[in-house]
This record gives C-alpha cells, structure tokens and sequence, in this order.
C-alpha cells in the first residue's frame, strides 16, 4: 500500500494536482487506487457546475502513470502521458455528489518499456461510474531533470494529436487515414453512408500498431454533427482535421434540379461550417492545429456539368482563406489541397487511358498515397509557416 505522499513521489504533481489518496493494492498486471477529493470545492478538475464524470479519466491516468512506476526496473519517477481513449463509456453525469470514495482500478493488457494499454474503471460505493481503455506513453527521469523537457514535449505533442477524417471510409480518404495513423496520430474515421467500412478501417489500423476509431453522422445536419463531435471532444480536443468528405451529382446546369444543386452545397461546404466551427474553440485552447480541405481542380477551372461542385469547392478555397487570417495569430494553419485525376475503383468511369493522356500533362492519373502525402505534411510541425493556400496536386493540369 503507497500512502499520498509516496504517490506524489512518483507523478509530476503535488497538492491538490495529485488526484489520489491511496494505492491499496498492485501486482504486475493491475493497481487499485483511492481518491476522497470528489467532493471537495478545491479540486483542480471541478467546474462551476461541479466535477463532471469525464474527469475520471485524469483520476484514471495518475492510476495508470503510478503502475509504470512501480514496474520500473529503478526508483527513477515516470511521467505517463495518456496517448488514446477507447471505447470510453461514461454511466452517469457527475462525480462531485457521490458519497464514499472513489475507487480506480486498472488493468494492464500489454506493454513495453515505453507505454502500456490498460482498461480501466471507476467506481463508487459499488457503483460502476467510467470505464474505458487507455494507451499511456511513460518518460522516464523527468522529474529529477535526467530528461530534457524540449525532448519530453516533443514526445507529447507528437502522440497526443487526435485528428478527424471526414469521409474517411472513402478511396483517398481511407489513404489519408492510414497516413496519419502511421505518422502517430489517434485517427477518428467518419463515414455516413458506409459506416461499416469506417469500422473495418479502424480495425485495421489497430491491428497495425496504429489507433483509430470509427464515427458516424450526417455532416449535412448542423444539429446531428455538433452533439456527436460534442461527444468526441470528451476524450479531447482534435488538433488535425481533414474536411474531406464530399459528393458529385454532374448534370448541365440547364437541367440541373434544385435538390442536386442542394445537396452537393451542403455536403462539401456546409459540411465544412458544421464539423469545423464545432472544433476551433478547444483547438485554440491549446494554440496548435491543422486544417486541410480536400478541394478539386473543378474548383479552380471549372468543369462542364459540374457547377454545383465547383461551387461548393470554390467556396471551400474562401472559407478557408479567411479561416486561416482568423486563426493565425493561434498556431492553427488552413489550407486546401486540390487534386485532379486520382486513382480510384471508379476512374475507367470516368477517364479512359486517352481521356487522362489528353487532360493531364504528365499522362498518367494521380495515386490515392500522393494525396495522403501532401496532406500529412500539412498536417506535420514542418508545416507551421504554410497557412490560406490553396495547393494543386494534378499533374500540371492547372
């Protein structure tokens, strides 16, 4: 058993940062913990309102950093950096008017000398609160200086990043997720449509090393979006969001209908007001971001039978012209990225080998991982300095 004090000698906190009262038992694979502080008005994590239940998940991680500790091979303090939440369910809405103690219990499912993943549960009085599973990153030395702090933050900006992909189940929005996921970001894959594929995605993406996890919602509904991104903000902000999602809908604009102007307007720029204005205020709390905006060379040249599309990309490149002068002076760059003829089970469609020699100067369709490319660097630190561009990637088309 480990009283306050000896908890604190293993986390970077003190005082009332140190959420845990009590280690009651530990073995290799598992830490039971105890906290007393719900109830108090002094506690770091309560709001006006009170201590909201998504706080646990703090109570969770000081468990969690506490067990790397424990385990380490010295007596150097570790400090655990939560990587990822998933499957987070929270079973009721506050803490701060529980009686008894809260007890945190957490279990290691795998682990190497950098991290570990663990479920974990809170509970009071019987009573099961949150449970969830985590990825936690350890830093080893921290607290008595062995470690630069430039080395550590660099470490944990890297691997904390949460990015949304916006029809992510899609042939370059899929490429688009698996890059991310391989630079170390935690890859949020939207779909509406083909949710299932949006499963898959992510399923395979964690089975590779990576983490992902699948979200589904109308980006065409203001409402709908807003309450689910509402709820992916509970495991933190999203610092990388990809606006990709989109649709055709061709037709001469002499016989154009109403609705097929409508509906391709409302996915690609109305669905860019409503899943990115939901976002900008928790990612300025943190004064780093990256939006990417996938667009079209009909943005930029205009395309027969394509009015209604090149109208909602075109827009696309104003929205995110002035989103970028907003958001500069916060550390958050907005770009667009255009392509022309990309590779996809659906081109021989639309652009035969002679169509594609005669349109593309360099006589060949672009590849889904070009795409994907260009936008994790956009999304990378190397980035910083791009901001309210719009970037062609067509094969000199335009």
């Amino acid at each position: 058993m480990l009283n306050r004090r000896q908890i604190c000698e293993r986390l970077p906190h003190s005082g009332s940062m140190c959420l845990l009262d009590s280690v009651e038992h530990w073995d290799s694979d598992n830490i039971q913990c105890i906290a007393i502080n719900h109830r108090a008005s002094s506690n770091p994590l309560r709001n006006p309102e009170g201590l909201p239940t998504i706080s646990g998940v703090e109570y969770a991680a000081q468990a969690m950093a506490v067990h790397g500790s424990l385990l380490a091979d010295d007596d150097s303090p570790r400090v655990g950096f939560l990587a990822a939440l998933r499957d987070l369910e929270l079973k009721t809405e506050w803490l701060h008017n529980l009686p008894g103690e809260l007890v945190i219990s957490a279990h290691k499912l795998a682990a190497d000398g950098g991290g570990a993943i663990y479920d974990f549960h809170l509970e009071a009085n019987s009573e099961s609160l949150m449970e969830g599973r985590a990825t936690v990153i350890y830093q080893i030395g921290v607290l008595d200086g062995r470690t630069g702090h430039g080395d550590l933050s660099e470490k944990r900006d890297r691997i904390l990043k949460r990015a949304l992909v916006t029809g992510g189940s899609g042939t370059i929005g899929g490429t688009i997720c698996r890059k991310l996921a391989a630079d170390g970001l935690f890859v949020l894959i939207h779909a509406n449509s083909k949710p299932e594929r949006a499963r898959q995605l992510a399923e395979e993406i964690n089975n590779q090393g990576g983490f992902a996890e699948a979200v589904c919602f109308d980006v065409r509904d203001n409402r709908h979006s807003k309450e689910t991104i509402e709820h992916l903000l509970h495991g933190g902000p999203v610092q990388v969001l990809v606006n990709n999602a989109g649709i055709h809908d061709d037709m001469p604009m002499a016989g154009m209908e109403a609705n097929q102007w409508q509906n391709v307007i409302d996915v690609s720029l109305n669905g860019f007001f409503n899943v990115t204005q939901p976002l900008l205020l928790p990612m300025m709390s943190t004064r780093w971001g990256r939006i990417i905006s996938l667009s079209s060379v009909a943005g930029i040249m205009g395309n027969r039978g394509q009015t209604n599309y090149a109208a909602a990309k075109a827009g696309l490149h104003g929205a995110s012209k002035s989103l970028a002068i907003e958001l500069a002076s916060r550390g958050i760059t907005v770009n667009v990225v255009a392509p022309g003829v990309i590779e996809s089970p659906m081109l021989g469609e639309h652009f035969t080998p002679e169509v594609i020699d005669r349109l593309v100067p360099m006589k060949r369709a672009g590849r889904p991982e070009e795409v994907a490319d260009l936008v994790s660097f956009l999304a990378s630190e190397s980035a910083a300095y791009i901001s309210g561009q719009i970037i062609s990637i067509n094969g000199a088309m335009a």
